[in-house]
C-alpha cells in the first residue's frame, strides 16, 4: 500500500481534476498503473438535470495517460453507472479527461496529434507503443469535433498533410490557424487540390509564402 507522501506526490504529478490517486503499482515491462477514485460523489443526470449519488454499478477501465519520464502511465478509472433518484434513469457518468468509449486521456491524444503533425502515423505509433488504427481513431475524433466548431477571428489559414506512411499518398489534410498554431479542420485522406480553391468563404487571407508556426510544418494559403 502506498504511503500518504507517495500518494501526494502522485496526485501532484497527475494533476487531473475530479479524481485522486488512491494506490499505484509499477509493473516491469508495462509501466506505472495509477488507481484513481472519483472525488465528486454527486453526478448530474443527463436526462432530467438533477443530481444523484445512487450508484448502480462500478465499471473499472484502464486508460493510457502521459508518461512520467520513460515510464508509460496507465490510469485505472471507474466510469460509474449511476441511477437517478428523480427520474430513475440509468447512465454512465462523464469523465472530463477522457472521451466516452476511448482508452486514452484527452491530453495524451493532444500530444500524439502534435507529434503526427510533424511526422507520420506509422512512426508515431511505433515510438509510442500504439497501433496505427488507434491514431487514426484519434484523428477521426478530432475531425468530428472540429466540424461543430467555427474558427474565431481566423486571418491566416495553413494547409498541412499528415501521412499515414511517409512517402505514400495515403494521408489526412489538416487546416491550421497559423496565428494561433491551432488545428481548425481535418479531412480524412483527401487530395490537396480539392481544398486549394481560389477563394474561401470564411474570409481568411491567402498568400503564396511558406512558413512554420508553433512547430507545425504548414504552408500558408
Amino acid at each position: 500500500m502506498a504511503s500518504n507522501s507517495e500518494l501526494y506526490l502522485m496526485n501532484q504529478l497527475l494533476n487531473l481534476e475530479g479524481v485522486k490517486v488512491i494506490d499505484y503499482r509499477i509493473i516491469e515491462g508495462i509501466g506505472i498503473i495509477l488507481s484513481l477514485e472519483n472525488t465528486q460523489k454527486k453526478v448530474v443526470c443527463p436526462n432530467c438535470g438533477q443530481t444523484t449519488e445512487l450508484l448502480h454499478q462500478n465499471n473499472f477501465q484502464t486508460v493510457r495517460d502521459l508518461s512520467f519520464g520513460q515510464q508509460l502511465v496507465y490510469l485505472k478509472v471507474n466510469r460509474r453507472r449511476m441511477r437517478c433518484t428523480h427520474c430513475q434513469n440509468k447512465f454512465t457518468e462523464k469523465l472530463e479527461f477522457v472521451r466516452r468509449r476511448r482508452v486514452h486521456t484527452l491530453r495524451f491524444v493532444e500530444r500524439i496529434i502534435e507529434e503526427v503533425l510533424n511526422s507520420d502515423i506509422k512512426n508515431v505509433a511505433k515510438r509510442n507503443n500504439l497501433s496505427e488504427q488507434e491514431i487514426e481513431t484519434m484523428l477521426k475524433d478530432l475531425g468530428t469535433d472540429l466540424v461543430t466548431e467555427k474558427p474565431v477571428n481566423l486571418k491566416k489559414l495553413g494547409i498541412d498533410e499528415i501521412a499515414v506512411v511517409k512517402g505514400q499518398r495515403n494521408y489526412y489534410v489538416v487546416l491550421v490557424d497559423l496565428e494561433k498554431g491551432k488545428v481548425v479542420g481535418l479531412v480524412e485522406k483527401s487530395a490537396p487540390p480539392a481544398l486549394r480553391s481560389p477563394q474561401r468563404k470564411d474570409g481568411a487571407s491567402r498568400t503564396s509564402s511558406h512558413r512554420k508556426t508553433a512547430g507545425l510544418g504548414c504552408s500558408s494559403v
